[in-house]
């Protein structure tokens, strides 16, 4: 094993030495700051997430069973469109659901159209 790779290994883990880190470059490292000296940013940043990880907790917490769900239905619905004779009654079922998303979907995606040309040509002229 290299110098190199045996001091990619110290700083960023086993997974580097497996193979998945940075290439080399055959550029030496350069020192920009002391270690162990953390700047005010860093430890801004490390207490916002210290008290924003509750809520990303519960944030998953919540979208678990959402997502369960989703993929319960993904799979039911992949499973009754390869029946051949559930398969049109599932459709007859989904119709109108499907013209509500277009419905509601629609307009909207008509608004952002119409403003992203209509940018366009404000910046071109």
């Amino acid at each position: 094993m290299s110098t190199y790779t045996k001091n990619l290994m110290a700083e960023n883990g086993l997974m580097v030495g497996m193979g998945f880190g940075p290439a080399f470059t055959g550029k030496g490292y350069t020192v920009t700051a002391a270690k162990g000296k953390a700047g005010i940013g860093k430890r801004a940043k490390n207490i916002a997430l210290f008290f924003a990880a509750p809520f990303i907790g519960l944030a998953y917490l919540l979208a678990f069973p959402v997502v369960g769900f989703a993929l319960l239905a993904w799979v039911a619905g992949k499973a009754v469109m390869n029946n051949e004779k559930a398969r049109p009654v599932a459709l007859a079922l989904a119709a109108p659901f499907i013209g509500l998303a277009f419905v509601t979907v629609g307009p909207i995606a008509g608004l952002v159209a119409l403003a992203w040309i209509g940018g366009r040509a404000l910046l071109k002229a």
